[in-house]
């Protein structure tokens, strides 16, 4: 509860900070004039940063306001005002199926790639170990031009469009984008799914196991498998963040319209919309973690420490 309490607080913090640091009020008259043609030479304004505690202090009950009381929030673009709901609302849960088909995806194809990499020998094992050091090496958003590249050209090749690499009157694309989200997610949770199969595999009980007569198999799906989820849990907050960072340059790139994106345009000039998004991020997210974290505290806990 104290997690969930300094969060919002930070949240209502950061989203206001643009009326702590500038005459927020005169940007947005001066934007309209010269939205209307009422003001072409801009060359004699100029703005210089404040420190206004009284309107940062302002914005942010207002804000809070907006938020409690049901009104109509609405956000300027464009030289008119709309309505921020149904539409964010809408953008969100696009957005939000890119992203938890990604990590889904990205977490199934990781558990199994170590699992895989886990069965062969140690000396075998430092192939694909390298392979993912340089993927994971490689700029994020280099990687995802270079599999759109890749597209483009089996298509001239072929005449074969594999997969739509951006929006068009037909609509959006859809199975690339959650395939290259997953792609680097995936990097990062086989990365450290593997430091702690390889720790577990030093541990006592698995020499035992095998001196048993247990299958590696069975002691890698059961038992290594078991203890190493808390330790996955704990970076995959991390690895949950790094991932919704991506889905914005990717809704860029594949010119998808969609939550973040909406986020990236119009939050300058609307930080009350900054701050209702990330509250509409944060908490399902953090209602979702923590069921999870006390899930798997109940069925895998083993008297060694809590889940951060």
């Amino acid at each position: 509860m104290l997690q969930f309490i300094l969060t919002s607080i930070s949240i209502v913090l950061i989203g206001s900070l643009p009326y702590l640091l500038f005459n927020m009020k005169s940007q947005l008259d001066v934007l309209m004039m010269i939205e209307r043609n009422e003001l072409n030479n801009t060359l004699f304004l100029h703005d210089t940063i404040v420190f206004n505690i009284q309107e940062y202090g302002m914005h942010m009950w207002n804000t809070l306001k907006l938020m409690t009381s049901g009104g109509v929030v609405e956000y300027y673009q464009n030289g008119k005002y709309y309505s921020l709901f149904p539409e964010l609302f809408e953008l969100f849960t696009k957005s939000m199926v890119y992203l938890v088909l990604g990590l889904v995806i990205g977490l199934v194809v990781a558990v199994v790639s170590t699992i895989v990499i886990m069965s062969i020998s140690g000396k075998v094992r430092a192939l694909p170990k390298m392979i993912l050091f340089v993927l994971e090496s490689l700029p994020d958003i280099f990687i995802i031009l270079i599999v759109q590249l890749l597209i483009i050209w089996i298509y001239q090749k072929t005449g074969l469009l594999v997969f739509n690499i951006t929006s068009t009157f037909e609509g959006e694309p859809v199975l690339l984008p959650v395939l290259v989200l997953s792609l680097l997610p995936g990097i990062y949770v086989t990365k450290y799914l593997l430091l702690a199969f390889e720790y577990e595999e030093e541990q006592p009980y698995v020499k035992l196991a095998l001196s048993k007569g247990l299958s590696k198999w069975r002691i890698l799906f059961i038992h290594m498998f078991r203890n190493s989820v808390l330790t996955l849990f704990n970076h995959f907050k991390s690895i949950f963040t790094f991932a919704l960072a991506n889905l914005l340059m990717l809704e860029i790139i594949f010119d998808i319209d969609g939550f973040m994106t909406f986020l990236y345009k119009n939050s300058v000039l609307n930080p009350e919309v900054l701050t209702i998004s990330l509250f509409l991020v944060f908490i399902p997210f953090f209602i979702g973690f923590t069921i999870l974290k006390w899930g798997l505290e109940r069925k895998f806990w083993r008297g060694e420490g809590m889940l951060d």
